[in-house]
């Protein structure tokens, strides 16, 4: 059976009503897919839901609607005013205004006085969202259920159940669970508390699922209240003997929230690249150009930093390779553009690596003349490294799961944006893993083109792109 984890589920959902699949639409699909098993199994008969603050409680609440032949009452864990989501409460709103009885469960004391004479309970209380203990009113809850002779049916997830490992401390013990779209890895390994698991389909379609949008986004961008400078992420980029490639990837890290973004240089280009702006740290290495001489240097410095960059700027020399093996036999994470992507790079097991070539590159790199999904995923696991290939759709693939992304517009082949790339996707690296690091930074490098072209038309530089990723990232997040 096919499973997908919660994280990855939040993501699908954000980027469905990104690309004009609401959540609206979903939540309607789930909650008749939920009524049509329960009306497979009964035709009419006492029901209670137990319904959470979010939208595993919204789902119920649809699902209460198509019970037509059936006596459905809704205790509702929290009161009306609490709803978080948007969409549970306007489902909330038409249960009220259809004159359905509601309880509202502020305490375990309410629980107490209630006697559970139903022949169906409807668990939506915490779905994919609970981890660890349980608190009051649920863990009550969870036990007034599993203490009662009903026929139990689970929204998603049995509550208590952790979706992605099947651990739990305290869970409902359901009869019937019913998942939506795909089955979190959990509900495979707990049956003792899925009980029959049923997955209904909600009209997402796969290709939706595999474009890259703001979910992807919110997966990989990381913030913390409590941190302190480098938290998140130091970067070390490694240029050679041009200035603008590193100097802009360097700019579009920080732009895309980065602490400290290194650029180590040769040292006779050191002061030009640090003219660009004030906010690059930049470390000369000695020699006119960039050698195996400064390898002990390089691997000195990567060993300080999160994430190691390299190609962008850095010329075709054939100890590019070499030097590249080397580094990243130290490091464990690192992406590598332009210059550096050709024949005998060795990405070893304990580095996460981001290649990020153009179509061009991956035919030098890989042979292959025609450039699908599958000849991407197959290199992608060839090379044992994230592939980020570049084009009017991007081709994200860590060799197992596969992503496209369609934004982006031809003001893009202006000179530079894939080296904004390039920043993008280490700033992003830091705090999350290669394929989901790919996938935002594409998504994010486009959508930030977008909005240049909104400004601008098809006429603006890669400098323009960079200033619009803050905005890009924000648009995600909200």
């Amino acid at each position: 059976m096919e499973t997908i984890t919660s994280d990855e589920m939040a993501v699908v959902d954000r980027n469905c009503d990104y690309y004009g699949l609401s959540t609206l639409q979903l939540m309607e699909a789930a909650g008749k897919g939920l009524a049509d098993e329960i009306l497979k199994r009964f035709n009419s008969d006492k029901v209670c839901i137990f319904a959470g603050l979010g939208n595993n409680g919204g789902d119920a609440f649809v699902a209460a609607r198509y019970l037509k032949n059936f006596e459905v009452d809704v205790f509702l864990m929290g009161k009306a005013k609490d709803i978080r989501s948007e969409i549970a409460k306007r489902n909330f709103e038409i249960l009220k205004l259809s004159n359905y009885k509601i309880l509202e469960i502020t305490d375990s004391t309410t629980l107490d006085r209630i006697e559970l004479n139903y022949s169906i309970i409807i668990d939506g209380m915490l779905g994919t969202g609970v981890r660890g203990k349980l608190r009051q009113p649920y863990a009550k809850a969870v036990e007034k259920i599993n203490s009662s002779n009903a026929y139990v049916v689970a929204v998603d997830v049995p509550t208590g159940l952790n979706p992605d490992n099947g651990e739990y401390d305290e869970a409902v013990k359901a009869d019937l669970t019913v998942t939506f779209h795909k089955a979190k890895p959990g509900l495979i390994k707990a049956k003792e508390v899925v009980g029959e698991l049923v997955v209904k389909d909600i009209g997402i379609p796969e290709f939706i699922e595999k474009l890259a949008g703001p979910g992807d986004v919110v997966k990989a961008y990381r913030r913390f209240r409590d941190a302190h400078k480098g938290m998140h992420g130091k970067i070390l980029i490694v240029g050679n003997e041009y200035t603008g490639a590193p100097s802009l990837a360097a700019l579009a890290a920080y732009y895309s929230g980065a602490d400290i973004v290194t650029l180590a240089v040769p040292e006779s280009i050191r002061n030009v690249v640090a003219s660009f702006s004030p906010n690059l740290i930049v470390k000369p290495l000695k020699g006119g150009k960039l050698s195996l001489e400064n390898l002990d240097e390089i691997i000195k410095l990567a060993k300080l930093h999160d994430v190691f960059v390299f190609g962008m700027g850095a010329g075709k020399h054939k100890e590019n390779v070499e030097l590249t093996n080397e580094v990243l036999k130290h490091v464990k994470k690192a992406v590598l553009d332009a210059d550096v992507l050709n024949r005998g790079i060795e990405v070893p097991n304990n580095c996460e690596c981001i290649i990020t070539p153009h179509r061009g590159e991956f035919k030098r790199l890989f042979g292959v003349e025609k450039i699908d999904a599958n000849a991407v995923r197959k290199a992608a696991k060839e090379i044992n490294a994230t592939i980020l290939l570049k084009g009017v759709e991007d081709i994200i693939s860590d060799g197992n799961k596969v992503k496209f992304n369609k934004l982006g517009n031809a003001g893009m082949t202006v000179g530079g944006t894939g080296d904004v790339l390039a920043g993008i996707s280490a700033a992003f690296l830091c705090l999350s893993n290669a394929f989901w690091s790919a996938s935002a930074a594409a998504f994010i490098n486009g959508l930030a083109g977008n909005l240049c072209f909104e400004e601008f038309g098809y006429n603006y530089t890669a400098m323009d792109v960079i200033k619009k990723i803050p905005t890009a990232i924000n648009r995600c997040l909200q």
